[in-house]
């Protein structure tokens, strides 16, 4: 074999390697990649499974109507429903009004007028069981009495609109008061009545009694308030200043609030 022969089976064997080498090469690249694409598909979270929120159900129509029923439907007597904090709302169903009661207070329906005259009657009582305050609502219900030598002079301490409504309301010119009758100089102390009253009612004159009440009402008079000083066993003041001072008081704010507040339902 002459030395060109040897040559050129030199070179072929240098080619073959070489080719060899580079075909390794590809295939260890390629291994290289199929593993680092397993490795980042397999720590990938599934996008919807992510990204997506459940699904809502809208409420069906019968849900919704049976809900708003809910909510609507009037509580039965003496049943409270919230009112506020501390308060809830008195319901009678008998008297057909409702008015907010303080926490602790109780109300509830008693025995008033007569068969000739009807009419529905609620008695509140505060934490110690005391009557504080009364409904009348009906016909008859007639107020009456003598004065005696003279009369005592008569003041208003405070006044506020109510929450009854209607023509009537206007008509009579219905509306919150507080009046006191000034008895000291007989050694009387101060006489006093909360409660609602109409333009002749809450009409401020001297006089030796008190009333509060409104005429005119659908169903004859009506009256939510405190006994007047005319009434057996009626708490008075020892002076006027206590009286005013009165208005700053727990209970006084109570009475207001709750007297204000009186709503007919039928």
């Amino acid at each position: 074999m002459d030395s060109r022969q040897k040559m050129r089976r030199l070179r072929i064997i240098v080619l073959v390697a070489l080719a060899a080498a580079v075909l390794a090469a590809g295939f260890l690249v390629a291994a290289n990649l199929g593993s680092q694409g397993q490795s980042r598909s397999g720590s990938q979270l599934p996008a919807t499974a992510a990204t997506t929120a459940p699904a809502t159900t809208a409420p069906s129509a019968s849900a919704t109507a049976s809900a708003s029923t809910a909510a609507t439907e009037e509580p039965t007597a003496s049943t409270p429903a919230t009112a506020g904090s501390g308060w809830a709302s008195f319901v009678s169903t008998s008297a057909h009004v409702q008015f907010d009661l303080p926490s602790g207070w109780t109300a509830a329906d008693v025995p008033a007028g007569t068969a000739s005259n009807p009419a529905s009657g609620i008695q509140v009582s505060d934490e110690s069981g005391s009557v504080v305050a009364k409904f009348y609502y009906g016909t008859g219900g007639g107020v009456g009495g003598a004065c005696g030598p003279g009369t005592y002079k008569q003041k208003e301490l405070d006044t506020a609109a109510t929450s009854l409504k209607g023509q009537w309301v206007t008509t009579a010119q219905a509306r919150f008061s507080y009046r006191v009758l000034d008895q000291t100089a007989q050694g009387k102390g101060v006489g006093y009545q909360i409660g609602l009253v109409d333009k002749s009612s809450g009409e401020v004159q001297d006089s030796c009694l008190m009333y509060s009440f409104v005429a005119g009402a659908p169903k004859g008079t009506l009256s939510f308030a405190t006994d007047g000083p005319q009434a057996l066993g009626a708490r008075t003041f020892s002076t006027m200043a206590e009286a005013t001072q009165y208005l700053q008081t727990p209970e006084y704010q109570k009475l207001k609030r709750m007297i204000t507040s009186l709503q007919l339902t039928q």
